[in-house]
């Protein structure tokens, strides 16, 4: 992330195709062990530490047919010098130990920022310069993050899937065509 005062930023969806987020409903026992493990999931998949996750909303309550929660996360993982992925992690749902229903939703983005602070940042012949940079270099270093993204979300979503199975649940998952492919094949 660039800390800059002013900056040009270009912001991309992880998927191109809409819908942009990888969403899974689950239905069956234990709906709440999914808290603990998408946490533990995001830092193995994605790589990143402690610091690198936020928990942005936590609401969790009893009601007659169990828990009730409601969980947001933002992952942030900086790429390099330029460009970093910001992906939203949200869990819903409720139940208990016998009987529940959660939905887990991705959506990745993939952001990159050029500082605009100083006059030589702002002006013309560098604005020319990085443009030219961006188009014969950079754009494909943006679209391997991109792949980077698509295929790490993949995998979060077919572990999430796998060990939901392993408890007995049904899932259901709906993604853009593209994700769709790959967790056939995975």
């Amino acid at each position: 992330m660039v800390f800059a005062r002013a900056k040009l930023t270009l912001e991309d969806n992880c998927f191109i195709e809409e819908p942009g987020a990888v969403q899974a409903k689950f239905v069956g026992p234990n709906v709440k062990l999914l808290y603990q493990k998408i946490y533990e999931l995001m830092k193995s998949v994605f790589r990143v530490s402690d610091a690198d996750i936020q928990e942005v909303e936590y609401k969790w309550g009893k009601t007659e047919k169990g828990d009730k929660f409601k969980v947001r996360w933002w992952l942030h993982k900086n790429m390099d010098l330029f460009s970093y992925l910001y992906i939203r992690f949200d869990l819903s749902g409720q139940g208990d130990d016998k009987s529940g229903s959660a939905t887990v939703m991705v959506r990745g983005l993939l952001r990159s920022e050029y500082p605009q602070d100083t006059v030589w940042q702002r002006s013309l012949f560098y604005e020319m310069l990085r443009t030219l940079w961006h188009r014969l270099f950079y754009h494909k270093k943006r679209e391997e993050y991109a792949e980077e993204c698509r295929h790490s979300t993949v995998l979060f979503m077919n572990k999430i899937k796998e060990f939901y199975q392993n408890l007995k649940g049904n899932v259901e998952v709906s993604a853009p065509p593209e994700a769709e492919r790959e967790m056939v094949t995975e």
